[in-house]
């Protein structure tokens, strides 16, 4: 078996054994010098954290359990007051005026000239890079030297994990004082700086475990916050998967406009009410996720004692208004004489098309704010009409819109200018990265361009950047264009293939075999660093490897 990322750094094959892992990031440490090879010990501790995360997520797959305790138990659907939380973990308020802590904006006190009481000429580098990578963390938290409640950006967050990875570089290999020092500090300014932070905490619990403190009497007040708002995070992953019991409830409540008829049919009300219930006790900031106006529909429709059997009826009624309906084209098809093939065929009753406003609220969705169909128009009418086909389509598949744009965005190598084609490399990163977390053969989908037969789950961060660069590729009028060639044959410089090796992990020859074969285990993870090395040098890359890549 080729080994892949965390694997081949720690040198052993993949494991759901964490003394094995923590056994293997030892031995590999003994090693290496780390005052001189700081960037190694950086990937090496990467790779210990990834490795221990992925032990951690494959031991909850093996127990069935999606981290939700209650919520994963058919069994418990008769509790509408179900258990949010994480397996193990003390239940949570999430208010934070709950906490017995300062909530002014002013920035952490701690600051990284205090890492050490050493003269600046005693430091090592270590130290000094740990300063500089403090400084630099906190000017991101705080743009221009304020809170801001801002999401960072793309940019801002690559920057801001290399700076957090400096951080607990030092943190892994500093005294205990110095350890719990840099500890506290990052966890009051991630508690400080929230939301803006929430891309930097997790990384920081799997290196410091701060989800290890959750209900224990030494729990610090940031770090009450900060599990909470961490458990809430994984609900909101775990809640979007297809598989998990409320899913489906989830993802009508996030649908534009009010509930129909077929829509109550579709979904159970228990679940609904099970889903409010346990954001509003649990994770009140995910409701902000959901649609304001399909809650208030769902909400208006509640019996007020307990969940009523609204379903039963509705179905029904839905019975005896199709058999209403059938009678007149009954007798019709018995007295007609025309011959059966010359019949005209029967629409269906139901075809629920989308309206104006669903389209204009899915556009958006897309595109970024204050960009409905009209604007899409203006900007690229033959597009436009492509797109508006999709939604016709939209009762079959509600994902399809968005699949036709990011395959478009993909075909658009063909005609794409130099900006487009380094919007179109990120846009394919971001794909490539969610499908391998994704998995389930998702990577060889969109290196096949095909997002069509299951949505592609993306983060929020990763949302708002693909809205912004679909944009960009929307306004160059680029998205319309019909791929004419199909190919995507390209030469890679040997400067790139070096870069590739060093970014993947891969071995040569690992390599080599996954750029060969579109079904390799690893050519994700290939075609992932191919795209950052374009990404960190566009403009020296052949124009071909941008079109192709």
């Amino acid at each position: 078996m080729s080994r892949h990322f965390p694997w081949t750094t720690l040198g052993i094959d993949q494991t759901h054994d964490t003394a094995a892992i923590r056994r293997a990031y030892a031995d590999a440490l003994r090693g290496l010098n780390v005052d001189e090879d700081i960037a190694g010990y950086a990937t090496l501790r990467h790779a210990r954290d990834e490795a221990l995360w992925l032990a951690a997520q494959g031991a909850r797959e093996d127990e069935g359990d999606y981290g939700l305790g209650a919520l994963d138990d058919d069994d418990a659907a008769d509790e509408i007051d179900a258990d949010f939380d994480l397996p193990g973990d003390a239940d949570v308020d999430a208010d934070a005026d709950a906490y017995d802590w300062d909530w002014d904006d002013s920035p952490a006190p701690y600051r990284p000239a205090r890492l050490s009481d050493a003269p600046d000429a005693q430091q090592t580098d270590a130290q000094r890079a740990a300063q500089d990578a403090w400084q630099a963390l906190t000017d991101i938290l705080y743009p221009g030297g304020e809170p801001s409640e801002e999401s960072v950006t793309y940019t801002e967050m690559e920057a801001g994990l290399a700076h957090l990875g400096v951080l607990l570089a030092r943190a892994e290999q500093a005294d205990l004082a110095e350890h719990d020092a840099l500890d506290g500090a990052l966890a009051d300014v991630f508690a400080r700086t929230w939301p803006r932070s929430a891309p930097f905490v997790e990384p920081a619990n799997a290196a410091l475990h701060w989800l290890e403190e959750a209900g224990s009497l030494e729990e610090r007040p940031a770090l009450m916050f900060l599990n909470a708002r961490i458990k809430g995070m994984r609900f909101h992953e775990k809640v979007q998967e297809p598989g998990h019991p409320l899913n489906q409830a989830w993802v009508e409540l996030s649908r534009p406009g009010s509930a129909s008829f077929i829509d109550r049919l579709r979904v159970k009300r228990l679940d609904i009410d099970k889903l409010l219930t346990g954001l509003r006790q649990h994770y009140p900031e995910l409701e902000s996720y959901l649609e304001p106006e399909r809650v208030a529909s769902w909400e208006g429709s509640r019996p007020e004692h307990g969940v009523g059997d609204t379903g039963p009826k509705m179905v029904r009624w839905l019975v005896i208004v199709m058999l209403v309906l059938a009678v007149p084209r009954l007798i019709s098809a018995l007295t007609d004489p025309r011959p059966d093939d010359d019949a005209p065929a029967i629409a269906p009753m139901f075809n629920p098309a989308p309206t104006g406003e669903q389209i204009d609220a899915a556009v958006a969705d897309i595109f970024g704010p204050g960009v409905d169909m009209n604007a899409v128009r203006t900007a690229d009418p033959v597009f436009a009409d492509q797109l508006r086909n999709a939604f016709n389509r939209s009762a079959d598949a509600q994902h399809a819109p968005l699949a036709l744009v990011r395959r478009k965005a993909l075909e658009a190598g063909e005609v794409a200018e130099f900006d487009d084609l380094v919007a179109r490399a990120e846009l394919r990163r971001f794909w490539l990265t969610a499908a391998k977390r994704q998995g389930d053969g998702m990577c060889q989908k969109v290196m096949q361009f095909d997002f069509a037969d299951r949505p592609l789950e993306m983060g929020d961060l990763e949302r708002i950047r693909e809205r912004k660069l679909l944009r960009q590729m929307l306004e160059a009028k680029v998205l319309g264009h019909a791929m004419q060639d199909g190919t995507t044959r390209f030469a890679i410089p040997g400067w790139v293939v070096g870069e590739m090796l060093n970014r993947s992990g891969l071995s040569e020859d690992a390599l080599r075999v996954s750029m060969g074969d579109t079904a390799s285990y690893d050519r994700c993870t290939a075609e992932i660093a191919l795209m950052d090395v374009v990404l960190d040098n566009p403009a020296r890359v052949p124009e071909e490897v941008l079109r192709g890549g």
